[in-house]
């Protein structure tokens, strides 16, 4: 008895690709009976991977890297098959801006940063959606180009991405680094403000894959009609004309196949109006990704050694294309 091949995803804009591709029908045109399971955090996710309660995942590459390393506990060969998208990542903090605009790097950012901290009074407690996240890697360069550092200057703490809006109300953190639409709706609530992000620190970085494990991989005709109708699914997000239907359908309730987003912050993030890092989209598959940055970051953290790093390096920097297999078993 065959069964739906499994993605999972979070409620973040740039899932927008695999919404699309599911909502539309695209992943049925290409003859693929598919079913989302929407997660409520990025350890999930992994765990879903490893433990193959599901077959696909969108995923950002330093969690997908060290969960095929088996960082989660159990070995899960995993392989990118294709990219969706680049930046979008924000750094909020909590409270009013001391500079207007973005912060600059050096001398200038450092006293916007203590004159920020004073009005915290304490050691500020920031956040990331995982330890082994680009958001991580972002926000340490971020707070690095300021004189910031993260393991003294600041609290770290992992949240799940829409957690951070109610974290903030409360207080129980001062900011972060979240992917879209959160970011944004933070800053429309007046919750926080934009200090920097993707686009400051690294931009357009390779941000959101669909990744599949080995077995997946192998399957010619699965990986083909994922990339197919992922592809068909990237020209709606591409024109301009599209992105209010877009924000409307993601920020539609889980029961009627949208993510419960906010719709206003979803379209900035989609647009890259103001208050918002703007999310760019896979625009054709076979490009050879650059994740060189990542992994040298990484291994300055000691989450690789060399050698990990070199078998990283030649899995992710290729240029991500349909394996060869003719295998056309279904999942069951």
């Amino acid at each position: 008895m065959t069964r739906p091949l499994r993605i999972g995803l979070l409620r973040l804009s740039d899932s927008a690709p695999v919404m699309i591709a599911h909502n539309a029908g695209l992943f049925a045109h290409h003859g693929l009976e598919t079913e989302l399971v929407v997660s409520p955090s990025w350890a999930n996710i992994a765990d879903g991977l490893v433990w193959k309660t599901l077959d696909a995942a969108i995923m950002f590459a330093p969690l997908a890297m060290m969960t095929s390393l088996g960082r989660r506990g159990h070995t899960s060969s995993l392989k990118p098959l294709k990219t969706l998208s680049y930046g979008g990542n924000t750094v909020i903090l909590r409270g009013n801006n001391p500079l207007t605009g973005l912060w600059p790097v050096g001398e200038e950012g450092r006293e916007a940063f203590e004159k920020w901290r004073a009005t915290i009074g304490r050691r500020p407690r920031l956040s990331v959606v995982h330890m082994y996240s680009t958001h991580f890697l972002i926000l340490k360069r971020f707070l690095l180009s300021i004189g910031v550092h993260m393991e003294h200057d600041v609290e770290i703490q992992v949240m799940p991405p829409p957690d951070i809006i109610n974290a903030l109300i409360e207080g129980s953190v001062d900011g972060g680094c979240v992917g879209p639409p959160w970011g944004t709706e933070a800053c429309l609530r007046n919750l926080a403000f934009l200090a920097g992000g993707s686009e400051t620190v690294m931009p357009r970085h390779i941000e959101k894959q669909l990744v599949v494990p080995e077995v997946v991989y192998d399957n010619h005709h699965v990986c083909h009609a994922l990339v197919s109708a992922l592809d068909d699914a990237m020209l709606p997000l591409h024109a301009v004309e599209n992105r209010q239907s877009i924000a409307h359908d993601l920020s539609a309730s889980l029961e009627k196949k949208g993510l419960d987003l906010p719709e206003e912050a979803t379209l900035r993030a989609l647009s890259g109006e103001d208050m918002a890092e703007r999310t760019y989209y896979m625009r054709a598959s076979g490009k050879k990704e650059n994740v060189t940055w990542m992994l040298d970051d990484m291994l300055g953290l000691d989450w690789i050694d060399k050698e990990e790093y070199k078998i990283l390096e030649t899995k992710w920097n290729a240029s991500l294309s349909v394996p060869r297999s003719t295998n056309l078993e279904t999942f069951k």
